[in-house]
């Protein structure tokens, strides 16, 4: 059963879009891809700072656990070797090695690189960060701070370690 019956010898319409109907569609997804660019833009870096503070983190809890493990002293210790000019011993950029100081050497447990538009960084902290064999930093307090590489925004985090090694997030530029 046909519901579109034309009679005979009726005009016969021609079935698709026209060039104007396509050419608007494109303009208002054009428009539509636009107005989301900036957002996405912000979705993306906020989800690659989140990745560096979760693997800082977890780099943290590695280096103690093998510290207690292996009873010796295990530290965070940044990397240089990417390319990138990093302007004070406090720049993180490239990344960073969990090093155990295993007798006669040092042994690289585990290596970090951070993604692309972020910025990690350790005032007052130096070029490592070691815990002793206890599990316990070496240092009074740490600090660590994560901003995006291009821009000076409000999506700046801290990271806090106090004595004990306990790691506490903090949004915005904040003090520990």
């Amino acid at each position: 059963m046909s519901f579109f019956r034309l009679k005979v010898g009726a005009y016969r319409a021609v079935a698709g879009i026209t060039l104007v109907e396509t050419m608007v569609c494109l303009l208002i997804a054009g428009v539509l891809v636009s107005l989301a660019g900036p957002a996405w833009r912000d979705l993306l870096l906020r989800q690659r700072m989140g990745m560096v503070r979760t693997e800082l983190s977890s780099a943290m809890q590695v280096a103690r656990w093998e510290a207690v493990r292996r009873n010796v002293q295990v530290k965070l210790q940044r990397r240089t070797d990417c390319g990138a000019l990093l302007a004070a011993i406090h720049d993180w950029d490239c990344g960073w090695d969990v090093e155990a100081a295993l007798p006669g050497e040092a042994r690289t447990l585990q290596t970090f690189m951070p993604p692309p538009g972020v910025r990690l960084a350790h005032p007052g902290g130096g070029a490592a960060m070691e815990f002793g064999p206890n599990g316990v930093p070496t240092l009074v307090a740490h600090k660590f701070v994560i901003t995006p590489a291009t821009q000076a925004t409000s999506m700046t985090t801290v990271l806090c370690i106090n004595r004990t090694g306990r790691v506490r997030t903090v949004n915005g530029a904040a003090t520990c």
